[in-house]
C-alpha cells in the first residue's frame, strides 16, 4: 500500500469531483490516499511522507489557480523525485478541434514549466458549464461565449462535460506506477482537446 497526496484547485466544484474520483480508484485499489484543497494546507505539510503524488487545477481566464502555481514551484524539486501526476482540468475540452492539442498543452506547459516541475503522467479534462452556481454576471459572460461556440446556453441547468471513464482510467494508470503496485500499467499518450482559447472561461 502507499500513500498518496491528491491536491486540487476549484473554482466551482468539478476539479474537485475529479480529484475525488481518482481518490476513489486508488483507495480501491488499496492505497491510503489524503485529498487535499491546494489553498487549504496544513501547516508543515511535507510531501516526504508520501509515495506519490496528484496535483489537479481548473483552467479559468487562461491559467491555473496561483495557490496551485505556488505549491508546485515551491516543491518542484520533491515532485520531479517521485511517482506525479498533473491533471489540468478545462471546459473548452468538451469540444475539441483540429488546434486543440497546442491549446491545451500550452495551458499545462505554462504552469509546468514556471514550475521546474516534470510530473511522470499529465491529463487534460473537460471541465463544466455550472450555471446555476455562476454569479448573474457570470452566467451572462459564459453564455455569450457558449453561444458563439456553438455550445449550451440554458441557463437553467448544469452540463458536465467531463469525461468520467477516461478519468477512472487515468487513475488506474497512476495506480500502476506506485511502489506496490500488482499491475503497472504502461504509459499511454496524454488524451487533450479544447476549441477556442476564449473557451477556457468555461471550467
Amino acid at each position: 500500500m502507499a500513500r498518496v497526496l491528491i491536491v486540487y484547485g476549484t473554482a466551482y466544484g468539478q476539479t474537485e469531483r475529479i480529484a475525488s474520483e481518482i481518490a476513489r480508484v486508488l483507495r480501491q485499489a488499496e492505497h491510503e490516499v489524503s485529498l487535499m484543497r491546494g489553498d487549504q494546507p496544513p501547516a508543515g505539510l511535507a510531501l516526504e511522507g508520501y509515495d506519490g503524488v496528484v496535483v489537479a487545477a481548473s483552467v479559468l481566464y487562461g491559467r491555473h489557480q496561483r495557490y496551485i502555481e505556488r505549491f508546485t514551484r515551491e516543491r518542484a524539486a520533491r515532485l520531479n523525485a517521485m511517482p506525479s501526476a498533473f491533471v489540468s482540468v478545462c471546459g473548452a475540452m468538451a469540444n475539441p478541434t483540429p488546434d486543440a492539442e497546442r491549446v491545451v498543452r500550452g495551458y499545462r506547459e505554462r504552469l509546468l514549466a514556471a514550475a521546474g516541475w516534470r510530473p511522470t503522467i499529465e491529463r487534460s479534462f473537460a471541465g463544466g458549464v455550472p450555471y446555476t452556481r455562476y454569479r448573474p454576471w457570470v452566467r451572462w459572460m459564459i453564455k455569450m461565449i457558449s453561444r458563439r461556440s456553438g455550445g449550451p446556453t440554458d441557463t437553467s441547468r448544469d452540463y458536465d462535460f467531463t469525461d468520467w471513464p477516461a478519468v477512472t482510467q487515468f487513475a488506474r494508470q497512476f495506480a500502476g506506477l506506485l511502489p506496490g503496485a500488482r499491475d503497472r500499467m504502461p504509459g499511454t499518450p496524454v488524451a487533450v482537446g479544447a476549441p477556442k482559447a476564449d473557451l477556457d472561461e468555461l471550467c
